[in-house]
Order: structure tokens, then sequence, then C-alpha cells
């Protein structure tokens, strides 16, 4: 029996999908196919890739995943993907005369209507063209990429993709706006029965399942899907459930149905979906590259080193997809304890109730690369690492946090004895790993906190379609900081980063700042809730909760 704990992904929304896709991308551009012993990865891809075999008996390696978005989102893909189609395309199409000859009817009776096969991106053409080097060329895709099937690189089983028919995808308006509406589409027969009928072949081709990671857009109606899938996922299998909800940074310019109501309905969905986040999730960690997406839409978080377009959806998505990739590696790791599992993962931040968690990041790791790991941290200056979950600042008081550190080769922790000089007056300089470094770090720089910190030397790999584009020049092709700049034609292949989930006091801010706004709105007003079935005693009962669910935030305890 294989030891891998596996862990099914589920994606709702299509932000979310856009984050998908990156984090899929990531991940395959990282496979090492060769098995010297020199460049096996740390990383155990089973986790949270399935090996298949199409219809040809060729092995396929796809992830685990249940995704969900509208009708008109997936462009030229199509339901079922690409990997396990039978025939091709051409073969499944007659042409107009063959079918009409192959008819009983009389062609006077028969009317037929062709369409278009919808374009493929630029870059989809080339994936298919395998005398194409992806590489040598330059797609500018922040520039062109109109839904994330345009740079979308993995290949996905055909049960991974779920199109709610009943609403129309658009890059301007919300039809699928409200909490209630994802709860109704939850429970009409025909989704549910679908849904979780792949979830259960998902689960029954898993050895040892470690739980769930669900990913889903919080400010429309998916947040009502996710919360009522987790809801299932707990009655269900009772296994670790990690929420995910995330912020489109172009959400505040999307109008709803009901137009006038646009920042009260986005609200209310945030604050239906927390309170539901508190009873349904293991942890939940909001991420948005915004500092604030209650009514107001924040600043764009500023991130050294990195220039991106703060609109910019395949952008900004690639930025939350780094988060994940690097976070999620504490329970991907190969030969990884049992204290490293997603189940553990999620219990060790959540003591006193405390499932609500805050996101921090540094992409990429400010280190240059003629300075070693030991005086990186001694003189750095300014916060090492930039919050990334929305509405919340984390200080340095009381901070429970796990960190994850990839792509500093040991090589570069310090410098050996006879070369050490000043370095050997650091208390820094009885660490014995990158791991050790940085827990030393934390304790200097943090009062009365615990970290748990993993690390692995492999960087993170940035290839196309990743936007490169947003990396400063003075990083070298391996994400590390030069004294001079890049020379253009050379491109950065991977990147040092880390990434973090805290939890302290600071965050019950967070929840006061929700209740309070979310109070102000007159829910009598909002008739599109009101027709769903939600009551002004529901709401007032979720507005309670937060502040029930604030209280564990207290600081009168002890670490």
């Amino acid at each position: 029996m294989s030891n891998t704990r596996e862990v099914i992904t589920f994606q709702f929304g299509n932000y979310s999908n856009y984050i998908g896709a990156h984090w899929w991308n990531i991940q395959e551009s990282g496979f090492k196919y060769d098995i010297s012993d020199e460049s096996t990865s740390q990383i155990d891809n089973d986790v949270l890739f399935r090996e298949g075999q199409n219809y040809k008996r060729q092995t396929t390696f796809t992830p685990r995943l249940l995704l969900v978005d509208l009708d008109g989102s997936l462009k030229h893909l199509s339901e079922d993907g690409e990997l396990y189609r039978e025939v091709s395309a051409q073969q499944k199409t007659k042409p107009v005369d063959e079918l009409k000859q192959s008819l009983e009817w009389k062609e006077s009776d028969i009317e037929v209507i062709e369409s278009e096969p919808l374009p493929k991106h630029e870059f989809q053409m080339d994936l298919d063209d395998p005398e194409v080097n992806i590489e040598e060329k330059e797609y500018k895709l922040s520039e062109s990429v109109e839904t994330w099937t345009d740079f979308l690189y993995s290949r996905y089983h055909p049960r991974t993709i779920n199109i709610i028919k009943e609403y129309q995808y658009s890059p301007t308006n919300e039809s699928f706006d409200t909490f209630s509406n994802g709860v109704r589409m939850w429970k009409t027969d025909q989704f549910i029965d679908d849904f979780s009928d792949n979830i259960r072949q998902y689960i029954e081709e898993c050895d040892n399942c470690q739980g769930f990671q669900t990913i889903f857009d919080c400010h429309n109606g998916y947040s009502g899907l996710a919360t009522q899938c987790l809801e299932y996922l707990n009655d269900e299998y009772s296994k670790a459930n990690l929420a995910i909800p995330v912020f489109n940074p172009k959400s505040i310019l999307y109008q709803s149905s009901d137009e006038p109501m646009t920042d009260s309905i986005r609200l209310v969905n945030i604050a239906l979906t927390y309170s539901q986040l508190i009873e349904q999730s293991s942890m939940f960690l909001p991420l948005s590259t915004q500092s604030r997406v209650w009514r107001q839409q924040g600043d764009p978080r500023p991130i050294p080193l990195l220039n991106y377009n703060a609109d910019n959806l395949y952008q900004t998505s690639s930025i939350l997809a780094s988060y994940l990739e690097t976070i999620s590696l504490r329970y991907r790791l190969k030969d990884a304890p049992l204290s490293s599992s997603l189940g553990a993962f999620c219990s060790d931040l959540t003591n006193y109730g405390r499932k609500l968690n805050a996101a921090a990041m540094a992409l990429p790791f400010q280190m240059r690369d003629d300075v070693d790991l030991i005086d990186c941290l001694d003189k750095f200056e300014g916060d090492l690492l930039t919050q990334i979950s929305p509405n919340c600042k984390i200080g340095t008081n009381y901070v429970v946090q796990s960190l994850c550190v990839r792509g500093i080769p040991k090589s570069r922790l310090k410098r050996p004895m006879q070369q050490a000089q000043q370095q050997m007056k650091m208390a820094a300089y009885r660490c014995d790993s990158v791991s050790q470094m940085f827990q030393l770090y934390l304790q200097c720089q943090n009062h009365s906190s615990m970290a748990h910190v993993s690390a692995l030397e492999d960087p993170m790999p940035v290839a196309t379609p990743f936007p490169r584009e947003m990396f400063d020049t003075c990083l070298n092709s391996k994400g590390f900081m030069s004294a001079s700049e890049r020379d253009p034609e050379k491109k950065v292949m991977s990147v040092p980063t880390i990434a973090s989930v805290q939890c302290s006091g600071d965050i019950a801010d967070t929840l006061e700042t929700l209740h309070r706004e979310a109070k102000r709105v007159k829910i009598t007003k909002l008739h599109r809730f009101l027709n769903a079935g939600l009551e002004q005693d529901d709401y007032g009962e979720a507005l309670e909760s937060l502040l029930l669910f604030k209280d564990n935030y207290e600081d009168n305890y002890e670490l």
C-alpha cells in the first residue's frame, strides 16, 4: 500500500480557477523526471496529483481536483478536458453533407446550424505544437489573457470541470452574486448528485486521504456553494478541511443584478461566509492582494521586488498561487512525519478555537546573491513578510505561526569556520539548518511567540506561463538580488520564497470591523436575499456568531 497521504482540492469560482491554474502550472513546471538521487525532488507530487491512463493506455498525471465555474468561462476548453478523448475533434465532427446522408429524414426537413469553434490563445496553440519551445517566445499574457483557460498548462481529468449552466460568465457583471444563490444551487438534485459522486470516486482512489483544501471566491454566490460543500464533506468524511476564501481585486468594479446594492451584497456575502466557516472548516485563511475588501476596497499591498498591476487577474492570482504552493509544502513533503499532515497543520494553528488565520509571504525573499543567510537576517531592515490577508495586520507579540522557506541552499547558510570571521560571534552561527536559523530569527523578532519552520532547498520555479515580468530587474535568474541589472535576454527561472500562516490576538480587529460594517446593512432592503429564504433573525445570528468568535482572540491566555 502507498504511503502517500492524498489531499483533494476544490476550486469554486472564476478567480479561484485563475489561482488554481497558476498553482497547478507551478507544480508541473517543478516536476523532476530524472530518477537519479541528485535530482530527486523533496516534494511528493502524489499528494495532490493522481496517476491514470487515457484511452490509448498512455499514463496521465492530473490534479486530484474538482472545480466549478459558470457557463462561458472555458472558452476553447471542453468540459471533459483534453486527455481522455477517444477520438479527435476532427473525427467527431462529420462534414455537413455526410451528416445529412446519414440521416433518414429528407434534406428539406433538416436545418443545420454550424458554429465556429472558439479561438485558442496563442499560448494554447503552441502547447499543441511539439516543435515550439514556449520558453523562447514572449506571449504578453498580462495583456491578452481573457480567462484562466488561456494560460492553463496543466491538463485536467474529465471529472474535474463542473459548469453551472443556469448562469452566464461575464468579465464585468456578477450574475451569480449572492450567498443564497450558491446555497440554492448546491441543493438542486442534479448538482449535488453529480458533484458528490465525483467526490466519492476521488475518495475511493485514495489510499490514505488526509483531507480537503477548498479555494473559493468569497464575495459572490460561490461562497454559499463552497460552505455547503464543506458541510457535506464534514458530514460524510470527517477529515481535515482547509478553507481558503479569496477576493477578486476587481470585484469592487463588478455590478450585480441589483446594481445599487452591489457593495452591500458583497459585504453580506462575506459576513455570512465567515460565520459558516467558523463551524464548517478546520481552519480558514483569507487571501487578497488588497489591504481591505469589506465595503470599500483598499490599496494594493506593496510587495518588495515585485511590480504588479493591481487590477490584473492573471498577475494577482499568480501571487496568491505562489503563496499556496509554498505554504502547502508542509503537508506535501516526502517522508513527512504525522506532525506535518494537513490535520496537524490546521490544529497547530487553531488553539482556543482560533480558526481564522492570516497569511503573509515574501515573493521573492530579499537576499543578495553574494550574502550568506546569517548576514542577510542579521542586517534585514523592515518587515520580512508582506500580509496578504485582507483587513488584517499582525503585530510581533504572541504570534503562533507556521513558516515555509524554499530556495535557500544549505551552502548559503553560513561560512566555514576558517572563513567565518565576524559570523562566529553571532548566536545564529550555532544553527545547522535554514529552519533553525529562521526559528531563531523569529524568536528574536517576536515577543512570546511560537513558530514551526519547514525548509527545502528547491526554489519555486517560475517558468512560462508565470508572469515573470513582475520581477524587479535587479533579480538574477535564480531570484537573488544582484548588484547589476539582469540582462533582458536572461529570464528569472526560479525564486526563493517564504510563506507563513499567522495567528494572534490582532485578528480580533479583523472580526470587529467586519461585524461593525455588516451590521449597518439593512437586510430588509436586500430583497434578493429575503426572496431566497434569508430572514432578519438568521442574519442577526450570523453577526452574533462573529462577535462570539472574536472572543477567542482575547489575549488572556499563555502560550
